[in-house]
């Protein structure tokens, strides 16, 4: 798709052409089509690329929370234990990912961009996965329910910390 807006645009610097569809085909509607298709394909063309030759350090889990680098709508801030439940399998388009469930999944919804959260929602609401998805490098999938397991642990253990931090505290009252 990208060769084929770079091929549009060019067409529409040098020539004008008739498509069967649409009759002639001004070389303004050419240039702004493969203009933007140029600009929209050719980030996904070197996001893509760029994780192919880098896939190292795509998620990152810390002893706090998860860094979901992971695809372009994943958040580049730091997403804490304390607002997860759970970590699970999930199969996107025969693709192995990992959901993850939050405790109020409105507040991570409002920290995101708008592009990003409403690429969030259509993914819940027509691919029935968490608000959280990641998509996990192809090196990792043979680890992915170990991965699955440390998340899981580390939630239960920020669980049972956030537990006796609000018992000490309840003791000093």
């Amino acid at each position: 798709m990208f060769a084929a807006s770079v091929f549009l645009l060019y067409l529409g610097l040098e020539t004008d052409f008739i498509l069967p569809q649409i009759g002639l085909a001004t070389s303004t509607f050419s240039i702004l089509a493969g203009g933007f298709g140029t600009l929209f394909f050719g980030f996904a063309f070197l996001f893509i690329l760029y994780r192919f030759i880098f896939p190292k350090g795509a998620l990152i889990i810390t002893d706090r929370g998860i860094f979901d680098n992971t695809n372009a709508i994943g958040s580049k801030e730091l997403i804490p234990f304390e607002g997860m439940k759970n970590a699970k399998l999930e199969i996107i388009n025969a693709t192995p990912c990992i959901g993850i469930d939050l405790h109020n999944e409105e507040d991570y919804l409002k920290k995101l961009p708008t592009i990003k959260r409403k690429a969030h929602e259509l993914n819940k609401k027509y691919f029935k996965t968490s608000v959280i998805s990641l998509n996990v490098p192809h090196e990792s999938r043979e680890e992915l329910l170990e991965i699955i397991d440390i998340i899981n642990e580390r939630i239960e253990i920020t669980s049972v910390r956030k537990k006796m931090n609000w018992i000490k505290e309840s003791d000093k009252v």
